[in-house]
Order: structure tokens, then sequence, then C-alpha cells
């Protein structure tokens, strides 16, 4: 088979430009020249974007391709954590460290539930003192535990009357009896006082100076001197209380009377009258008063 080519076909077949759909694109208008060249898809193949009309192009030779640029940035480091809780290559990943994790966290948590919950079944350590103690704060009269069984107590507020009998006094270690008749008390009761036994007797003095101290006793006994304190304070002497009937007379006729002159405070004031430890003596009281330094017998 024998092709037929022409001038300007570039070894294409006559009826290439036939195949070009294009081709009427090349075609010159009316009144045109036609190009010296003809147009065909056949004879230069041109770079896509390089073609210019009217001007030949110059064949490019193809890009050579770039190698891909190297990655050059470094990863970010692992936090520590990371590093030692994931396993490293060749290791086997530890077990029970989870399972250890939240053991912990639960007996942390077990320990404060318990700890709330002694707290709040133990409560105020002071409420439950005070309960145990029948709630009374009032302190305890270390006196009247201290005596044991001990004659009347004095009432609790100062006494306003000029004479006291033994009933409204307060006394230690000192006994109530009524045997021995005689007494001048309302009721004929009488406190012993032996070694180491006192009596007070707290009072109120319409204003500051001396007055006399009364105190009524039984002594069948020896001579001797009690002890005496006025507001707190030992008297120098203390007050003297005699045997005036004499040997062999009977109890219930040796009632007498002494007194002494303290010098007292405006308003409340308090003697106590006792023996001392150790002394071999003892007397009965049944009655107490205070006058003014101008009477001279006891009150009746």
């Amino acid at each position: 088979m024998t092709t037929v080519t022409t001038a300007g076909s570039n070894g294409a077949p006559e009826d290439a430009a036939k195949d070009d759909p294009f081709a009427y694109l090349y075609r010159p208008a009316e009144g045109e020249q036609a190009a010296t060249q003809p147009r065909d898809s056949y004879s230069r193949p041109v770079e896509v974007g390089r073609a210019q009309y009217g001007q030949q192009s110059t064949p490019q030779p193809p890009a050579r391709p770039q190698p891909p640029a190297q990655v050059t940035a470094q990863l970010p480091q692992q936090p520590r954590y990371a590093e030692h809780s994931r396993p490293q290559p060749g290791e086997q990943q530890p077990a029970g460290r989870s399972k250890g994790v939240v053991i912990g966290a639960v007996a942390v948590v077990a320990a404060i539930a318990i700890g709330a919950g002694v707290a709040l079944s133990m409560g105020d350590p002071g409420k439950t003192k005070d309960k145990a103690s029948g709630g009374s704060s009032a302190p305890v009269n270390p006196s009247a535990s201290a005596s044991g069984s001990s004659g009347p107590s004095a009432s609790p507020t100062p006494d306003t009357k000029p004479i006291a009998d033994a009933s409204t006094l307060k006394g230690q270690n000192a006994p109530s009896g009524n045997s021995v008749k005689g007494a001048r008390s309302a009721d004929g009761s009488y406190l012993t006082l032996t070694a180491g036994s006192s009596v007070t007797w707290t009072f109120t003095a319409p204003s500051a100076g001396a007055y006399k101290f009364w105190l009524h006793f039984n002594n069948t006994g020896q001579n001797f001197s009690a002890a005496v304190t006025v507001n707190g304070k030992d008297r120098d002497g203390g007050i003297t209380v005699k045997n005036y009937s004499g040997a062999g007379v009977d109890p219930a006729q040796a009632w007498y009377s002494t007194n002494i002159w303290p010098e007292l405070q405006a308003g409340t004031n308090t003697i106590t009258v006792g023996i001392p430890a150790g002394s071999g003596n003892s007397i009965l009281v049944d009655q107490v008063a205070l006058t003014p330094m101008s009477v001279e017998t006891y009150p009746s």
C-alpha cells in the first residue's frame, strides 16, 4: 500500500487534517492570507500552556523530576511518664501496675470514710464528758468530800441575824449531836469539835469596824485556845475556851461563852473556829453571835 504525502504534511497521511476536529479554528477568514505553514496535529508537539499563535515554538526538554524533600523536623519527645509507661522493644508490659493504682485509690477512700464515721460516732468529747458527769459544772467542795460525815452546812447566803444556831453553821469533821442537855440552840443540837475539825459562820456586818464575836460552847476538859481565821486570815492567839465548872461537873452545867474582837468589813464576812490536828482537846458548840463592842454579856 502506497502512502501519498504532500508538502507540509511532514510525513503524515494526506487526510490527516480531516482527523483534527479543531481544524476549522486554523482556517483563515475571508480576506486574510493563509498561513505559510499549515497547522496539523502530527508535526510539532508543543508543551501545554506554552503555544503562541503566529510564532514558532521551540521544543523544551521534559522537566526532570525533583527528588522529594527530606523531612528534617524532629518529632516531639514523649513525656517521661509515657516513656516509662510504654514497653520498649523487647520488653514485656509490666503486669499489675494499673491494678495496684486502683487498689491504692480504693484504700485511701476507704480510710477517709472510716475516719469520718469514727468522728461522727464519737461526737464532741466535751459534751460526752459533761453527760458522763451528770451535766453539772459546779465545783465540788473539797472540804465536804474530805470530811465524810460532817455537821449541818451553812446557808448559801450570808446570815443577817446576829445569832446563829449550830444547825445553820458549816462544820468540817464536826458531827452533830443533842445528847448533852442545856444547849441554847432552838432544837438543842450542837457540833462536836475535836482535833482537825472546825466550824464556819458566814454573816453580814452592817458597817466596817470592830465587833465582838461570841462563841457559846461546852468544855469539860482542860483549858486551851482554839484556832480562829477571820476572812481567811489567821488571828493571833485564836480564842480561849476554859473549863469554868471544874472537874466532875455535870456536862449539862458546863455551857459557857467567850468572845474576841475582830475587825470586820462592811458586808459579808467569814469566821472559822477549829481545833488543830494533833490536839487532845474537844468542845461542843451550839451557837455563835455578833454584837457591837458595847455589849457585855452573851445575847439571849
